[in-house]
């Protein structure tokens, strides 16, 4: 499962596949596949002009 994530506060979108319970991030949505999750991170990134970071065994 891959989780995207986003911080407001920060202006960052994150994608994981940990729950993240603090820091101010707030869950956008859960995907099976990376790709459709890089998909929607990519474009919240995109139109609120974040920063999008994922882990780095997201991909693997």
């Amino acid at each position: 499962m891959y989780f995207v994530y986003v911080n407001k506060r920060k202006g960052r979108v994150l994608i994981t596949r940990k729950r993240v319970l603090w820091g101010g991030w707030r869950l956008a949505a859960a995907y099976g596949n990376a790709a459709a999750a890089m998909r929607l991170a990519r474009f919240i990134a995109d139109v609120r002009d974040y920063v999008l970071e994922w882990d780095l065994y997201v991909f693997e």
